[in-house]
Parts: C-alpha cells; sequence; structure tokens
C-alpha cells in the first residue's frame, strides 16, 4: 500500500466533489447557436485545473479528515512475491545487465531478451535503409516547432481552428522521439527481425497528429471495406452462403506504414476526403497541409544521432491507422472495386488496416491473375497471401468450413505465451 498515492487519490476526489458543487450552483449555458460553425471541430483541449476551492464546505473538510486519519492509521505490509529468491534475483540480474535489451515480442505477447549487439545491428539495419531513412546532422526542433506555429496560427486566424484546438496543439513540453523495435518472432525465432516503433508521446507533433485523428476516423468508418473488430467480423461470415466454387483467401500488406509514398499517400487521402462531402475546401487544405507537415518532420533520436523518416508514416503515431485505412480504401477503388472484370468473383471483401480477407468464387487460375494484378510498386503494396478451400486465419479467427457452411474459432499463434511469464518459458537470444 502506498500512502502518498492514496493522498493523492483523495486530493483529486475532494476536487471532484467540489467542481459537482459548483456546476450545480452555477450550470454551463449552452449556445445552440455556436454549434453553427462552417468548420468541423474536434472538442479537443488542454485538461482544465479549475478547483473552486471557495466551495469546499465543512461537510467535505470533515470527509477529508477522517479519511486521512484513517489512512495515517492503516499499517503497511510487506508486499507478498509468488517468485522465488532465485527467480527474484535472476530478475534483477537482468535488471542491471546493460549487455542485453529487454522488449514485448511484436506479437503473442512473450518476452524476449536481445544481447544489445545484435538489437543495434537490427536497428541500425533498419535506420541503414536510404530510401525511408535520413540521418540528421543535429535536433531540428528549433525549425518545426517555428513552423508548426506558423501553420497552427494560419488555422487560427481563417477560424478552422478554435482558441481551444490552437491552445491544445501548440504544445509547451515537447518530448524527443525516440526510435525503438520489437521483435517478429512469429517471423524468424533465431533472429527475429525487428519491427520499428517511434515512441513519439507528447512530440511536437502528437498533438496535431491526435488532431488530423479525429477528423478522419469518420471517413474510415463510412468505406466500403471497413472492418471494426473481430465481433464485426463474425457477423459479417455469418450471413455468408458457402458454395462448393468458393475459395477464402487473407493478404497481409508487407511493412505499409513505412512503405505509403508521400506524395500517393497524400493525393490518396485528399481525393478520399473529397469524396466524404464532410469538410469544406477551406479545411480540407488546413487538414493536407498538417498532415503533410506530420510527414514531413517524423524526426526521432536513436542512440546519439537524429533521423528523419521520409517514405511512409511513423509507426507509433496517432494518426497512422487513419492515414493507412484511407490510403488502402482509394487503392482498393481502383484495384478492387475499379476491377469489374472480377467483380463478379468476389463475394466478399473486408480489410483491417493492412490485413486483408475475401472470398473468391471462380477458379484458382482466375484468383491467382487477379492477386498478380493487385500489387503495385508505385503505390508501395506488396501482399503475402494465402488461400484455401478449407481453413485459412484471420486475425484472431480460424475460419473453417464444416458441414458445408463456414465455421470460426479462435485463433493462437505460435508465439502466443502466457500474461504471467515463467522465467523458463523466456525467449532468450544471447
Amino acid at each position: 500500500m502506498d500512502k502518498f498515492s492514496m493522498y493523492i487519490d483523495l486530493q483529486r476526489f475532494k476536487r471532484k466533489l467540489s467542481l459537482k458543487k459548483y456546476f450545480l450552483k452555477t450550470p454551463i449555458i449552452n449556445n445552440t447557436a455556436v454549434d453553427q460553425d462552417k468548420f468541423v471541430h474536434t472538442g479537443l483541449k488542454n485538461k482544465s485545473k479549475f478547483f473552486p476551492r471557495h466551495v469546499i464546505s465543512n461537510e467535505i473538510k470533515m470527509f477529508e479528515s477522517l479519511v486521512s486519519t484513517d489512512i495515517d492509521r492503516m499499517g503497511i505490509k510487506e508486499k507478498k512475491h509468488n517468485l522465488t529468491k532465485e527467480e527474484k534475483k535472476a530478475i534483477k540480474d537482468l535488471d542491471k545487465d546493460e549487455t542485453i535489451i529487454i522488449k514485448p515480442a511484436d506479437k503473442g505477447g512473450g518476452i524476449v531478451i536481445w544481447s544489445k549487439e545484435a538489437y543495434n545491428e537490427e536497428s541500425l539495419r533498419i535506420l541503414g535503409d536510404e530510401r525511408t531513412y535520413i540521418k540528421l546532422k543535429n535536433n531540428p526542433i528549433i525549425e518545426i516547432r517555428d513552423n508548426l506555429h506558423t501553420l497552427l496560427q494560419d488555422g487560427r486566424d481563417k477560424e478552422i481552428l478554435t482558441e481551444r484546438e490552437f491552445r491544445y496543439l501548440m504544445i509547451e513540453h515537447i518530448k524527443t522521439p525516440h526510435f525503438y523495435i520489437l521483435p517478429k518472432i512469429h517471423k524468424n525465432a533465431t533472429k527475429p527481425p525487428g519491427r520499428p516503433i517511434i515512441a513519439g508521446i507528447n512530440s511536437i507533433t502528437s498533438c496535431l497528429s491526435e488532431y488530423i485523428d479525429v477528423l478522419l476516423q469518420p471517413i474510415v468508418k463510412e468505406t466500403l471495406s471497413y472492418l471494426k473488430d473481430t465481433i464485426n467480423m463474425l457477423q459479417i461470415l455469418d450471413k455468408v452462403k458457402w458454395d462448393e466454387d468458393c475459395i477464402m483467401v487473407t493478404c497481409d500488406v508487407n511493412a505499409l506504414y513505412s512503405n505509403i509514398p508521400h506524395a500517393m499517400g497524400l493525393q490518396t487521402v485528399r481525393e478520399e476526403i473529397c469524396n466524404s462531402k464532410n469538410f469544406l475546401d477551406m479545411q480540407i487544405d488546413f487538414i493536407m497541409k498538417s498532415i503533410h507537415f506530420i510527414l514531413n518532420n517524423n524526426y526521432f533520436k536513436f542512440g546519439d544521432d537524429f533521423f528523419l523518416q521520409k517514405n511512409g508514416t511513423a509507426m507509433g503515431t496517432k494518426f497512422a491507422p487513419s492515414y493507412a485505412n484511407l490510403y488502402m480504401a482509394g487503392w482498393e477503388s481502383r484495384f478492387v472495386y475499379g476491377s469489374h472484370s472480377w467483380a463478379h468473383n468476389i463475394l466478399v471483401y473486408k480489410r483491417f488496416i493492412d490485413d486483408v480477407f475475401f472470398i473468391w468464387k471462380g477458379s484458382e487460375e482466375d484468383l491467382i491473375l487477379f492477386l498478380d494484378g493487385l500489387d503495385n510498386q508505385d503505390w508501395g503494396i506488396t501482399l503475402d497471401r494465402k488461400w484455401s478451400k478449407e481453413r485459412v486465419t484471420f486475425l484472431d479467427l480460424e475460419v473453417y468450413i464444416g458441414e458445408g457452411t463456414l465455421k470460426c474459432k479462435t485463433f493462437f499463434k505460435q508465439v502466443d505465451v502466457n500474461t504471467y511469464i515463467n522465467l523458463f518459458y523466456l525467449f532468450i537470444y544471447l
């Protein structure tokens, strides 16, 4: 038990009581006329620090005093551990060992212990891709911050941004984004490739990325192939009538986030936004300038060096899934739905970001021709594809044919482990 944490929780509760009492006496009056704005607003704003201390009553003070007294009387019990002394010592030794890197596996929930040398080697291999990354001479934050202020000030002057949105987006306490990788042990258990991630919480573009994500999400949900989650997938499959000439197909886009060309991505996303009819032209221009700013200022630090990602969008920034979804929707409108000669062959087509599932009605030869036409170098799209008339895996489902109908059950990857990690089951690469 942490007495200090309990005291902090007590103060937060006291503030909530005071706010509730204050707003009961002084209710907020909603002005419906203000809502008739020509631009779409997000409602994003900095957290309020307002604390109406003048409404703290004797009852609230008495409550605080009684709880504080009870906290002081409570004894501090020693925490009981479910690990042996040897296991605790092993964990402490691993934590102190500067020659290793401990990371969660990219999939499956396991823990991977990498040698620092192997981790750095894989990281530098990824960063050595000159098509995607460029090494910078110094920290570019001053220039980026000035350009961000210019962009946001323009949005505020045109009333695209409210005053609250402007203050929220003009982030004050900036953290430098850091690059790290997660080991893909499901790809290679002895020498796993890394999935690049940029830890960008409170970075210079983090709030702007969140703003763009809020605006784009409604458009994503209206795309033809949109798939919400596993439950949604089960509902869709439940309505499918299976025939003997049907084939189940799954596709995975290789490294989608880092392979979206900036020019193609911006053009495609603009088209999807315009087609949605959600925004006026002036706001569309501001959204596209904001996306351009995020993509072209995606800098980060690895070790002592600064890098800039010049192609694709970073794994970790908030608007990345929405951006990738709209990019894929544009690709599908040309190569999937736009392929009229194959339209009658596709019974169901759904996608969860870069994972595609569809049911093909026709010959395997025609299916191969259709799949070959989906890969496109200009779009940066290369598909890993699998198909079967008996069973496939998609997301966390195993879809199979039973008694002439589609059936599903939960799929567990070979690398899946329990959330409680026994030291004997750690993946150790030293």
